[in-house]
């Protein structure tokens, strides 16, 4: 009876959806035991009188004269970082936080701020669109909603689903939850960001969208790693109840993600640089037609591009795409070609059998073999052993790292250790969500 007991009790409290209704944890500070800094000068005394009675301390000091190592007195930081042309101008050369690899700080970035560190720290959150209006779009099942203030989902409203909708939805309506009161009235916009292949970031989580110009799987409220995406634009005085309580929990959210990492390089178009698209793009913008079609060519190498301009029919090119597309790589600054040494060996860098054919093809006896595979492994395992090291050590390196690598093309077309769970000794594919909480 108590085995059932405990079982049925770590159902509740560890979902598969990520939810952890498991309260307050030892260790962990309340709400009400947070230490704030607000960083930024255009909203800081709507943000320090929202929170003085809120949270334990408060405090904001001005973008400019911000040390990043006073950052470590508190136990969450507000960017506050819009966008302007002097922002587009030094984010490219630096951040008010510091170099990436130096902020360990639990950070909620407010509106535009996720943009402008994104191009800064190159980072998820620099592909998106500055047109999100405070309606929260796309709740998924997560705590993040319900802890310390549970946000009314039955206060949500129905909408004439939005016109850039419409090829993603079939339903003339969707569900949306007002963050403001007069939801209608012409609202600054907020920052979302496109979410394509999030779930494949362990160190990702998306929490819910905002009714936008672009597509309804934007991103406006999402976590990677210590920094917890907050897009929407409305500043607390402007937001009624639920846009003032998801901005709370979502500071105590992310309070509790001081270990955790934003983990993949991904270079912002928005940096002033072309950057190469994801291996499905060309497929997916062939199938929407229109420009598009004329756009996927531009995104190929010369040879790659001619061999696709051979092919008549679109429907033809859609399928040559599709069957080429696990070969695409960056062969030529931001273009894609096809990677020969991939489809010598017919598998993609992201396979789950690269390593193994990669590996034995290094270990084997054929110079052409051993020859390939080195420039396969050097080409898409930047994080390993090095391009000198011998097929042993190679074999050795990843039989002690295989649980903690993830591939994604969506960071530079290439393999990443996760350091958090090879820390706690735990698979990538179990840590997950809420599980990259802090821990003693």
């Amino acid at each position: 009876m108590l085995r059932r007991i405990l079982i049925a009790l770590l159902v509740v409290l560890v979902s598969p959806h990520g939810v952890s209704l498991r309260g307050e944890q030892p260790g962990e500070k309340s709400l009400s035991e947070l230490r704030l800094l607000y960083v930024g000068s255009e909203r800081a005394e709507d943000y320090v009188s929202f929170l003085e009675d809120k949270v334990g301390q408060i405090e904001s000091v001005d973008r400019s004269s911000f040390n990043p190592k006073s950052a470590d007195q508190f136990d969450v930081i507000l960017l506050d970082w819009p966008q302007s042309s002097a922002a587009r101008e030094t984010r490219t050369q630096e951040s008010p936080l510091g170099p990436r690899d130096q902020w360990s700080r639990p950070t909620v970035l407010l509106g535009s701020a996720g943009l402008n560190l994104a191009v800064a720290w190159e980072i998820h959150g620099g592909s998106g669109c500055t047109c999100m209006d405070p309606l929260a779009y796309g709740f998924t099942d997560h705590e993040i909603f319900e802890q310390p203030y549970a946000i009314d989902r039955n206060a949500m409203i129905q909408i004439p689903t939005p016109e850039a909708f419409e090829d993603d939805l079939d339903d003339p309506t969707i569900k949306v939850l007002p963050l403001v009161n007069n939801y209608k009235a012409n609202w600054r916009s907020g920052w979302c960001t496109y979410s394509s292949q999030f779930e494949k970031h362990p160190d990702v989580e998306f929490f819910c969208g905002g009714v936008n110009h672009k597509t309804p799987t934007a991103a406006g409220l999402w976590r990677q790693g210590n920094l917890l995406h907050f897009g929407f634009q409305q500043s607390p005085a402007e937001m009624n109840d639920h846009g003032q309580h998801l901005l709370l929990n979502s500071i105590a959210y992310i309070s509790r993600f001081s270990q955790d990492r934003p983990i993949v390089v991904r270079p912002s178009v928005f940096a002033g640089k072309p950057v190469t698209r994801f291996r499905s793009t060309p497929a997916s913008w062939l199938a929407r037609g229109g420009i598009r079609v004329d756009w996927v060519e531009k995104m190929f190498d010369e040879p790659t591009g001619e061999e696709l301009k051979s092919i008549e029919s679109i429907d033809d090119r859609i399928q040559w795409c599709k069957q080429n597309q696990r070969f695409f790589f960056p062969s030529d600054g931001h273009l894609m070609g096809i990677d020969q040494d991939l489809k010598a060996i017919d598998v993609g860098f992201d396979d789950p059998d690269f390593f193994q054919i990669v590996l034995a093809d290094l270990s084997g006896t054929s110079a052409e073999a051993k020859s390939r595979a080195a420039r396969l492994l050097k080409r898409y395992v930047p994080c390993g052993p090095g391009p000198d090291a011998t097929a042993d050590q190679w074999n050795r390196w990843y039989d002690d790292h295989q649980p903690y690598l993830f591939a994604v093309d969506t960071g530079k077309y290439r393999w990443y250790i996760d350091e958090l769970a090879r820390q706690r000794k735990t698979p990538s594919e179990n840590l997950r969500g809420p599980l990259r909480a802090d821990q003693d």
